[in-house]
């Protein structure tokens, strides 16, 4: 029987290994790229919508994710800065998937990127029992 572990964004965590200089180029404005599995926003799945921000952007994105369970494996590359990935309550988005192998090969949830923001969303994890 497998059990699973809840890990839980509630805060807001920003990596940012890019300098002032170029921090300071990005536009104020983000573009909001929605996300909705029933097909009411711009993708269903999160990880086409990061797929859809420019490499190496200075523009920030902010993908807004529905209330729902989405069985996924989330990369957001190295060269796709300026991402927030926000759900609307903490409980209600939740991104699980269930796969095997070490930690690093089956992350659910991998982020490459500087400047990336996590809010709102509960990452489910399984872990196998011995």
């Amino acid at each position: 029987m497998a059990a699973f572990i809840f890990f839980v964004i509630m805060f807001t965590l920003m990596a940012s290994t890019t300098p002032r200089a170029d921090a300071a180029e990005t536009s104020s404005a983000a573009v909001v790229i929605r996300v909705d599995q029933s097909g009411k926003g711009d993708y269903k799945k999160i990880q086409d919508a990061i797929d859809a921000v420019p490499s190496n952007n200075k523009q920030s994105f902010f993908i807004l994710v529905k209330p729902g369970i989405y069985n996924e494996k989330i990369i957001v590359p190295g060269d796709k800065p300026f991402i927030t990935v926000s759900g609307s309550k903490t409980n209600s988005t939740v991104i699980t998937r269930n796969d095997s192998g070490n930690i690093i090969e089956s992350a659910t949830f991998t982020v490459l990127a500087s400047n990336f923001v996590g809010r709102y969303i509960t990452i489910k994890v399984y872990e196998t029992s011995h």
